[in-house]
């Protein structure tokens, strides 16, 4: 997806990530306000933890007109997992994406449905560093296959056993 507007950086909220290599951090999702008014969350990427304050990125904060691309993300209806902690709105600590709570912790009247995850295009200065959601699909047919023919050796299996007992089995 392709959106240009205007960064609302005042209004960043900062969602708990892990980079790719293991290291803890945030990624810095920060409300676009499109040409027509709307706003789009944009999670621009990554960032460590000594680097989520404003001030230590300062060169990333783009002012005025931007074009960002990146992937257009749906988030999940409710809380993800049972072992994900709540996100805490007052703290601006998000665990995952919720749209209307991330939009009203922000001052924002609303946003769209949807969000952007922006793409690797480097940012000034470095920070957040974009491009670190890989659309992998996980490809588990071989253990698919290998689970259901499983499945009908061990039916047949219990077939001949049961067939043998009915049918010929005893004298």
């Amino acid at each position: 997806m392709r959106a240009d507007g205007e960064f609302l950086n005042e209004h960043e909220l900062y969602l708990h990530s892990q980079a790719p290599q293991g290291e803890p951090g945030f990624d810095v999702v920060t409300p676009l306000r499109l040409a027509d008014g709307t706003v789009l969350l944009v999670d621009r990427g990554f960032v460590p933890i000594d680097r989520q304050a404003p001030a230590t990125r300062s060169a990333g904060q783009s002012a005025g007109q931007v074009v960002i691309t990146g992937l257009l993300r749906l988030p999940s209806i409710g809380k993800p997992g049972y072992f994900t902690p709540d996100n805490d709105p007052a703290r601006n600590s998000w665990f995952y994406v919720d749209i209307p709570a991330m939009a009203k912790a922000a001052g924002l009247a609303s946003a769209l449905p949807y969000y952007v995850d922006a793409d690797a295009t480097p940012n000034p200065g470095g920070w957040p560093k974009g491009g670190e959601t890989l659309p992998e699909l996980p490809n588990n047919h071989l253990q698919y296959a290998i689970t259901w023919y499983a499945l009908a050796l061990a039916l047949i299996a219990i077939y001949i056993r049961f067939a043998r007992r009915r049918w010929g089995g005893r004298s």
